[in-house]
């Protein structure tokens, strides 16, 4: 058997390695530069000339849009500017994939000391399939919030409570979807490394993002039920995510959805009193395991999932490899799903089934959960003994 460990170390003494694969993730970014995706041709380009017949900033009073305003403050810059709006887009979005990159090594960096796990995560991240289709393929902005929410887990990790909720208060104020990282940071007030005032930033941080579409004219109303909108826009219990909901009939949509987002918050509260327990010692292995877990479970059991919100879990996986260096198939296989999620999403939909993905997904979830519980007992013993 290959000891996973001493294989990774040795790989991250090849450098010309990681130098290839940081080029050959631009050469594909270049070959991908010119597709105009649906979303794009649906609604980002719409936007782009709304804004821009609307007077820029003027077009924030306007409710044109179904994202949060600090996404549609960066279409107006890019606006102003005049470039290609289709480069653009992607431009900025790319930037934070090496952004969010640059954070998964500096986590990595924090456990070992050795400054290849940066270049390593700059070179796999923007290639991992998910990461690379949503960007400059889908022309999609996931990596601006995940960037924040990584951020955030590595202020935490460095002792910095403050900077950490302002980073994943930025984190909110771009994505609903940073909620799946709230089961970690709930564990982490649990056991007093965060006080619950400082998740007041957050809600604040939140407000002050969409200061600006109120003052040119949208309501409070509009702008704080942006994300209640969101979640009614698409009436479906899942959209090519193969999760618990695929076998559940749509015509149970609103039982299943207020049932799925209750069943949630109670795993989230069992599972965040059970790790309170002050024998259980979490290292800082398990903590990036329990983040990963936290990434892949909840989008598992809430309702109303893309096939894009496996994004954050994707990362994640790369950094769970980075820090602990076994269990390759976790994130190998996270992030087959996703991509099989991304394939579904096109013309392929109707002949590739959800159930086998679901079966991978399941027992990725139960695995990594056995792994963590492991993990944590095995530091308990330790520590007693």
């Amino acid at each position: 058997m290959i000891n996973q460990k001493a294989y990774y170390t040795y790989l991250s003494e090849k450098k010309i390695i990681w130098v290839v694969l940081f080029f050959l993730a631009i050469v594909l970014k270049l070959i991908f530069i010119n597709n105009e995706s649906a979303d794009y041709y649906y609604f980002l380009n719409p936007w782009m000339k709304f804004i821009n017949s609307n007077g820029f900033f003027d077009s924030l009073k306007y409710d044109f849009y179904n994202y949060t305003p600090s996404y549609i403050y960066i279409l107006i810059i890019i606006a102003k500017t005049g470039f290609n709006s289709l480069y653009s887009i992607k431009l900025v979005s790319i930037i934070f994939e090496y952004i969010l990159a640059f954070y998964i090594g500096k986590i990595a960096f924090l456990h070992s000391k050795n400054k290849s796990d940066i270049w390593i995560a700059l070179a796999i991240i923007p290639l991992v399939p998910s990461v690379l289709l949503n960007s400059v393929y889908w022309s999609q902005c996931d990596s601006i919030y995940t960037s924040f929410i990584v951020g955030s887990i590595y202020y935490i990790l460095k002792q910095k409570p403050f900077l950490s909720m302002v980073f994943l208060g930025l984190a909110f104020s771009f994505k609903l979807q940073t909620i799946f990282i709230l089961p970690f940071f709930f564990v982490l007030f649990l056991r007093g490394n965060i006080k619950w005032n400082s998740f007041l930033i957050i809600p604040i941080i939140y407000f002050v993002s969409i200061i600006p579409a109120w003052l040119y004219g949208r309501t409070l109303t509009d702008l704080f039920s942006i994300y209640f909108t969101q979640s009614g826009y698409y009436k479906e219990l899942t959209m090519n995510f193969p999760n618990i909901y695929i076998w559940i009939d749509n015509i149970y949509y609103e039982k299943a959805k207020l049932l799925g987002l209750f069943f949630t918050g109670l795993i989230t509260f069992i599972t965040g009193f059970w790790l309170k327990k002050s024998q259980y010692i979490i290292t800082f292995e398990s903590y990036i395991k329990l983040a990963f877990l936290s990434a892949i479970i909840i989008p598992y059991i809430m309702p109303g999932m893309h096939e894009r919100y496996m994004y954050l879990g994707d990362v994640l996986g790369v950094l769970y490899f980075l820090v602990n260096h076994k269990n390759i198939h976790f994130p190998v296989g996270i992030a087959a799903i996703s991509f099989y999620s991304y394939i579904r999403c096109s013309r392929y939909n109707e002949i590739l089934p959800m159930s086998p993905a679901f079966v991978i997904y399941t027992l990725i979830i139960i695995l990594a959960s056995i792994d963590f519980v492991n993990s944590i007992k095995k530091s308990s013993y330790e520590i007693e003994k």
